[in-house]
């Protein structure tokens, strides 16, 4: 339940602020895995891992960890931050991206894909990062000033046919995966 409130919360903080010049794709999925959300748009594509929980994030390089503390400050779980697969946030969008990434170029489309993690929890806080293999964020206006630095720039018919192929591989890889192969 908190990642979708965390999904719902990166939808919503991202389609005040942008215009009809973007698109956001929920839920893509490729071998690689899952891709919370791809942001597609006139400065580049940006795949965005959110992680919805109250605590302080550390990293380093795809090592992640956290502390949860209560609320008088009392530090009162620690752990790892892996997917059931044992992935850590960062290899949780990087796997899927790098797959995205060379499916386009093979197509035509040599599109970089910026990855970024974001903190969705109003509580979240980021500790200690070293040699992080993504951009960090907490908040969907630090997505929205990465936007601002991209020397990226795709032209809307670009944008039209990569959103069209990003669509078919999602299609492509859902059915592969109920069909069980």
């Amino acid at each position: 339940m908190a990642g979708i409130e965390g999904e719902q919360l990166v939808a919503a903080g991202l389609g005040r602020v942008l215009d009809d010049d973007w698109t956001l794709i929920r839920g893509y999925r490729n071998r690689g895995g899952e891709i919370d959300h791809l942001l597609l748009g006139p400065s580049g594509l940006i795949a965005i891992e959110g992680k919805h929980r109250n605590a302080l994030v550390h990293c380093a390089g795809d090592h992640w960890w956290f502390t949860k503390f209560d609320k008088y400050g009392n530090a009162v779980e620690r752990g790892e931050m892996t997917d059931s697969r044992g992935r850590s946030p960062s290899q949780q969008v990087n796997e899927p991206a790098s797959q995205l990434e060379s499916f386009l170029r093979t197509r035509g489309h040599p599109v970089a894909i910026r990855r970024v993690v974001l903190l969705t929890h109003p509580r979240s806080r980021l500790g200690n990062c070293v040699r992080p293999t993504v951009r960090i964020a907490t908040t969907t206006g630090e997505v929205i000033g990465m936007l601002d630095d991209s020397a990226t720039t795709l032209s809307e018919p670009e944008r039209e046919q990569v959103e069209r192929l990003i669509l078919r591989d999602h299609r492509f890889h859902t059915s592969k995966r109920k069909s069980g192969t």
